[in-house]
């Protein structure tokens, strides 16, 4: 009797355990990774294969868990699904199982475009780097790789350094910048195919410093309409093996004003002499390759306003700016950073003030002296001639 009863709730038992081993496989099948993914263009008919079916007419397929497929499609009768002009709304996670209802593939569906033309432009901050970046003209909607190289007229093809085969840049160190032009080839490549763009730079024309940095003015004591002008080298031009030279341009405008006034200069600081008296002053400074001339002007620096000194006594201010690699004894590697008090110039301006002012009273002292030379002279021939036609009236006839 123990037997008997023992054995029903055993059958019971093991029904139950089948039954949730049923439920977790389910749920295992809608909850595992897709076990494939499969690429189509979109606008085209996409093809879907169930891998192993037995019974090819009693195939289902599902997208999304869901037995109502969403886009126009048929089944043919092989099985397989295919997807009629399929646009974006076809996109997600198929699955077919057979009649019993057991799972026979999932497949993930991306729909996209092949690659096209990419845009790419180079920038050149410097003689040692050359960034390149690039965007899609036709948005594929896939992912990509890139693989990037250039050549110039004269050399062999060289790396673009890529720093993640998904990255939509490239780096050139040490370019080859005396060759008249570079040759840039950029492959994009994705699940539905791949393709080339060679875009041909000159890149010494290319060349453009960044802006100058440190940007400062200070009035100078005593002189209402004198502004000094202080920047320092862009940090990524310093970053070239040898500091080649930079031509700075600086423009500046008392505030309110249009019109600006502009010069040009070869090291800092600079002196501005015909600043407005009383008035606040905008000014920004650019930079140029001093020694190729075919390069482009950097952008100008951020807008800095600076007022001219106005009366009163200022406080001492300690003033730094970079060395000019212009001057031959200096060693860009190893020279200080110079210090400037703004009245020694005043003190200058007043000398030359004073010898100037010398000048002219020599000058104007000695045309008196002529001219009182020349009155005497004249007065002593009028009184000679007097005195010789009084001799001739007094002679007998």
């Amino acid at each position: 009797m123990t037997g008997l009863v023992s054995c029903p709730s055993g059958l019971l038992v093991i029904g139950l355990c089948l039954a949730l081993s049923s439920v977790n496989a389910q749920s295992a099948i809608w909850t595992n990774e897709v076990s494939d993914v499969q690429y189509g263009r979109l606008g085209s008919n996409v093809t879907l294969v169930c891998g192993a079916a037995l019974d090819r007419t009693s195939v289902e397929w599902r997208l999304n868990r869901r037995s109502v497929l969403p886009w126009q499609h048929r089944v043919t009768s092989d099985g397989h699904l295919v997807l009629l002009h399929a646009d974006h709304t076809a996109e997600g996670n198929y699955s077919c199982s057979d009649d019993q209802g057991f799972l026979i593939q999932t497949t993930r569906l991306r729909l996209g475009h092949p690659p096209g033309l990419l845009n790419v432009s180079c920038r050149v901050s410097n003689h040692s780097l050359v960034l390149c970046s690039w965007v899609e003209s036709v948005k594929t909607h896939l992912p990509a790789q890139y693989h990037a190289s250039y050549r110039g007229n004269k050399s062999q093809v060289r790396m673009c350094v890529v720093s993640s085969p998904t990255q939509r840049q490239c780096t050139i160190t040490d370019p080859t910048m005396w060759q008249q032009y570079h040759d840039i080839n950029i492959t994009e490549t994705n699940p539905l195919g791949s393709h080339t763009t060679i875009l041909m730079v000159k890149l010494h024309e290319l060349l453009q410093p960044d802006p100058p940095e440190a940007v400062t003015a200070v009035g100078v004591v005593g002189y209402p309409m004198v502004l000094r002008v202080y920047w320092r080298y862009p940090a990524s031009w310093l970053h070239d093996a040898v500091p080649f030279p930079l031509v700075f341009q600086l423009r500046y405008r008392p505030v309110g004003s249009s019109v600006w006034s502009t010069v040009e200069s070869k090291a800092s600081p600079l002196l501005i002499t015909d600043a407005l008296a009383g008035h606040a002053h905008q000014l920004q400074v650019r930079a140029q390759d001093e020694i190729n001339p075919d390069s482009q002007w950097s952008d100008w620096s951020p807008l800095l306003q600076g007022c001219p000194w106005s009366g009163g006594a200022a406080e001492p201010t300690e003033e730094t700016f970079p060395v000019d690699y212009n001057d031959s004894d200096t060693d860009p590697s190893t020279a200080d950073t110079k210090s400037e008090n703004p009245e020694d110039d005043g003190g200058s301006l007043l000398i030359l003030l004073a010898l100037f002012t010398g000048i002219i009273l020599a000058l104007a002292s000695s045309l008196l002296v002529l001219m009182w030379v020349r009155q005497w002279r004249r007065d002593n021939v009028t009184k000679q001639e007097l005195t010789s036609m009084v001799k001739m009236k007094s002679m007998p006839i």
